[in-house]
């Protein structure tokens, strides 16, 4: 079986967040992945065969990508850059060409073995792959590098305004899924507020959608959406580690594809109205790249060494 070629783009601009050391650490390990930062961050530190910096600065960022757009965009902010992401095919078009998928993440995540779950027989069966159920997600969104994909931007409804609006819109998740799933029925029935789906209308939405691996992997705790217990925010999972590439909890009998820490460090997207732990704290992190072989907790309190 051909091995498949994979390549995720990460435009960061700033500082590096205080757990980037075991961030990278788990990107390397990953060895089977590429990993492509466009960065004014510091490099020095960090060498690995697959993770690849591209140094240049916010502005030289924007530039590039409206180079490569012929409609205006309003990009003020690097959180910003998140909306130009469904473009990111048709931006880094150099980049990606000769790769077999290309996709985007954040980097507020520890990666477990990636390999394990999005395997050779998933990779040659779908073309789009996220890690959330009902959309494509934000955090991790893979895509196989064909022109559909490229140009799949067009589709999503009022693309245009909404990369020229200075906010941020989020076009990176409901937007791009609804390009790729939506049929004219839901059209009609978003304009007129009018229900015609019916079992052909769904049936045709299922095969618009049979190509893309939407799983939930359960990824990022304390959200309203509900726990593979059924819990919902606050109560899911608070406990974790990570050890040699395993990541897990003390309530799931399970391996996790990674942890996404948002709602650990921002309160923004919890919304049972929590603070989130980390929020406002001076150090979270005390464990070392090297702990990652014997095993880190990721808890309330921060990530600290196992032993």
């Amino acid at each position: 079986m051909t091995k498949n070629k994979i390549i995720l783009l990460i435009p960061y601009f700033g500082k590096w967040p205080e757990w980037f050391h075991l961030f990278f650490e788990t990107m390397r390990r990953n060895e089977k992945i590429d990993f492509h930062f466009f960065t004014d961050c510091e490099t020095q530190s960090y060498s690995a065969s697959n993770v690849h910096f591209e140094m240049m600065n916010f502005d030289e960022y924007v530039k590039h990508a409206q180079g490569q757009i012929s409609s205006p965009i309003n990009i003020q902010n690097p959180y910003k850059i998140c909306d130009l992401r469904p473009l990111f095919g048709k931006i880094h078009s150099r980049t990606v060409e000769g790769y077999d998928f290309f996709g985007w993440m954040d980097i507020d995540l520890l990666l477990g073995d990636i390999s394990a779950f999005l395997t050779p027989e998933i990779l040659n069966s779908y073309d789009v792959f996220s890690t959330h159920a009902d959309r494509i997600s934000g955090h991790f969104a893979l895509f196989r590098n064909n022109l559909k994909n490229k140009e799949v931007y067009k589709r999503i409804y009022q693309w245009e305004e909404a990369l020229n609006n200075p906010e941020f819109v989020g076009i990176d998740e409901y937007g791009i899924t609804n390009a790729y799933t939506q049929t004219f029925l839901d059209k009609i029935r978003d304009k007129f507020k009018i229900d015609l789906s019916n079992s052909l209308s769904n049936w045709y939405k299922r095969q618009k959608a049979k190509k893309m691996h939407m799983v939930e992997q359960y990824t990022t705790p304390f959200l309203p959406k509900p726990w593979l217990d059924g819990s919902v925010n606050s109560e899911q999972p608070s406990n974790w580690t990570y050890i040699d590439g395993e990541i897990t909890n003390n309530r799931d009998d399970r391996n996790f594809m990674y942890l996404h820490f948002m709602n650990f460090k921002n309160s923004q997207w919890r919304h049972d109205g929590t603070k989130a732990p980390w929020e406002g704290k001076d150090k979270i992190c005390s464990a070392q790249a090297k702990d990652l072989k014997t095993g880190v907790r990721i808890d309330l309190s921060g990530i600290h060494p196992l032993i």
